[in-house]
C-alpha cells in the first residue's frame, strides 16, 4: 500500500514536471520567435543579413536552434540556420495560419508555429531548438526519483518489519501461552496485560472461553462420575439378589421374591438410563417443532401415570379465562415435553405423604402457564439454586428413591423450547414449579 502511494506520487511528480519543462521551453521558443519577426519586418534598419548576424552572436542561443520567417506566399524571407532541416509542409502552414498557433516535434527538435501579423501582411515564424538541459535535468529528477523509490521502498520494509514483529509479539505470546494449554491444566490463564487495548481484550476473549471450557469438562467429568455411581448401583444390587440365591437351592418363593425386586432394579436402571440419553439428547438438540396442546399431553400424562401409580392424586384446574385453543398450543417436542410434565409430577407426589399434586393451566400474554404445586417436604432455601443441577439432591431427600436428574432434564428441556421453569418452596410445606411456555 504505501510502495503504491510513493509510485502513484513519484509518478505525478515526473509527469507534472515533464510538462512543465515543455510548457517553459515552448515559451522561450515564442518570445525568441515573436523578437526576431519584430525586428526583422517592424524596423525598417533591421534587414535578414542584420537579424542573423544579431541571432548569431545572441549568447543566450539555445540548441540547435533555428529560426524561420515565411511571407503569405510561403516564401522563407529569413532563417538563421541550413540546420536542423524542419519539415514544413504547406499543410502545416495552413494550420497554423488557422489556429494561429501550433507546436509538434521533429526527433529531439521541438518545433513551435505561430502567426504574426503587422499593419499589412501575415507572416509565419517557425523556431525550434532542441531542449538537451531541460531535457537533462528532467533525466536527472527521473534517475533521482527512482532511486528514492527504491530506497524508500527498501526502508518502509524494513521499518514495517521491526513494527510488524514489535506490534504482533503480544500476539505471539497469546498463542504460545495457548499452546500450553492442555485438558490437564484449565485452570491456566492467559495474561491480560492492560485490559484496555486489543490484545487484552483477546487474552480476555480467551480467558472467558477457558472458563467455558473448564466448566463444561467438570460438568462432564461429574456426569460422568455421577452416572456410573448411579448406573453401578442398581447393578451392584442385582449381582447381589443373585449371587445370595445361587448360594444354596432356596423354597419357590424365594425366588418369585428375588425375582421381583430384581425386576424392580432393573426397571429403576431403566428408567435412569432413559433419563440419561434424554439428558444427553438434550446437550446437542437439533430436532424440529411440532405444534401441541398443552392439555392433551397433561391429560394423557394423567392416565398413564394411572396405570402404573394408581395411588397418585392429580388434579387439574383449567382458567376460566381459557376461551380459545390457540391459548393451549405450543411449538415443542411432544416427547420431550411429556418427560417435563412427568418428572415434575412424580416428583410432585413422590416426596408428598398425600402423594398429591395439582396442576393449574392458565394463559398469561403471549405464554400459557402450567403450575404444579404440592404439599410434601418442600425444598431448603439454600439449596434452591442448585435443584436443577445434574444428580444434585436436596438434603431432605436422600432417604426416598430418586437419581436427582429429573429437573435437570426439565429445566434443559423448557430452555430448548425457549421457556421458563420457576421453582419456590418452603421446607416441609411443599414446593410450586412454574413452566412458562410461548404460544403459538
Amino acid at each position: 500500500m504505501v510502495s503504491s502511494i510513493w509510485f502513484v506520487a513519484s509518478l505525478s511528480i515526473y509527469i507534472f514536471s515533464a510538462e512543465y519543462r515543455k510548457e517553459e521551453f515552448y515559451r522561450r521558443l515564442e518570445s525568441k520567435a515573436t523578437t526576431a519577426a519584430r525586428l526583422l519586418i517592424e524596423f525598417e534598419e533591421v534587414d535578414a543579413d542584420l537579424l542573423k548576424k544579431i541571432e548569431s552572436a545572441n549568447p543566450i542561443q539555445l540548441p540547435s536552434e533555428k529560426i524561420s520567417i515565411f511571407d503569405y506566399n510561403n516564401t522563407e524571407i529569413f532563417s538563421t540556420n541550413i540546420d536542423p532541416d524542419i519539415a514544413i509542409s504547406k499543410d502545416i502552414m495552413d494550420q497554423i495560419r488557422l489556429e494561429g498557433q501550433i507546436d509538434w516535434q521533429q526527433g529531439d527538435i521541438e518545433v513551435l508555429g505561430l502567426l504574426y501579423t503587422d499593419r499589412y501582411e501575415r507572416f509565419v515564424v517557425i523556431a525550434a531548438a532542441n531542449d538537451i538541459f531541460g531535457k537533462s535535468k528532467l533525466q536527472n529528477l527521473r534517475n533521482i526519483l527512482i532511486i528514492v523509490f527504491l530506497l524508500s521502498i527498501l526502508i518502509v520494509a524494513l521499518v514495517g518489519r521491526i513494527y510488524a514483529r514489535s506490534a504482533l509479539q503480544p500476539i505471539s505470546n497469546v498463542i504460545a501461552e495457548v499452546n500450553t494449554i492442555s485438558a490437564t491444566n484449565l485452570d491456566k490463564r492467559i495474561s491480560e496485560g492492560n485490559s484496555q487495548d486489543e490484545i487484552a481484550l483477546l487474552g480476555i476473549t480467551f480467558n472467558r472461553m477457558l472458563d467455558r471450557i473448564q466448566n463444561a469438562f467438570r460438568s462432564q467429568r461429574s456426569f460422568i462420575s455421577n452416572a456410573s455411581h448411579e448406573l453401578r448401583t442398581p447393578m451392584t444390587a442385582i449381582l447381589s439378589q443373585i449371587d445370595v440365591s445361587l448360594l444354596k437351592e432356596r423354597e419357590k418363593q424365594d425366588y418369585i421374591k428375588t425375582l421381583i425386586s430384581v425386576r424392580d432394579d432393573v426397571r429403576n436402571l431403566n428408567e435412569l438410563t432413559t433419563k440419561l440419553l434424554l439428558l444427553a439428547r438434550t446437550e446437542a438438540f437439533s430436532e424440529s417443532f411440532s405444534t401441541l396442546r398443552v392439555d392433551t399431553i397433561i391429560w394423557q400424562l394423567i392416565s398413564e401415570v394411572a396405570q402404573h401409580h394408581p395411588h397418585y392424586k392429580i388434579k387439574v384446574a383449567l382458567s376460566p379465562d381459557i376461551d380459545d385453543e390457540q391459548q393451549l398450543t405450543v411449538a415443542g417436542n411432544e416427547q420431550m415435553l411429556k418427560s417435563v410434565f412427568l418428572n415434575i409430577i412424580d416428583n410432585a407426589c413422590k416426596f408428598s405423604a398425600d402423594n398429591e399434586v395439582i396442576i393449574s393451566i392458565a394463559p398469561s400474554d403471549k405464554y400459557i402457564g402450567i403450575e404444579f404445586k404440592d404439599q410434601g417436604i418442600g425444598i431448603p432455601d439454600s439449596e434452591l439454586e442448585k435443584i436443577t443441577q445434574p444428580f444434585f439432591r436436596a438434603s431432605n431427600a436422600v432417604t426416598i428413591r430418586g437419581h436427582g436428574i429429573g429437573l435437570s432434564l426439565a429445566k434443559n428441556i423448557i430452555d430448548i423450547h425457549s421457556g421458563s421453569m420457576t421453582i419456590t418452596s418452603t421446607e416441609g410445606e411443599g414446593a410450586t414449579i412454574t413452566v412458562k411456555l410461548e404460544t403459538v
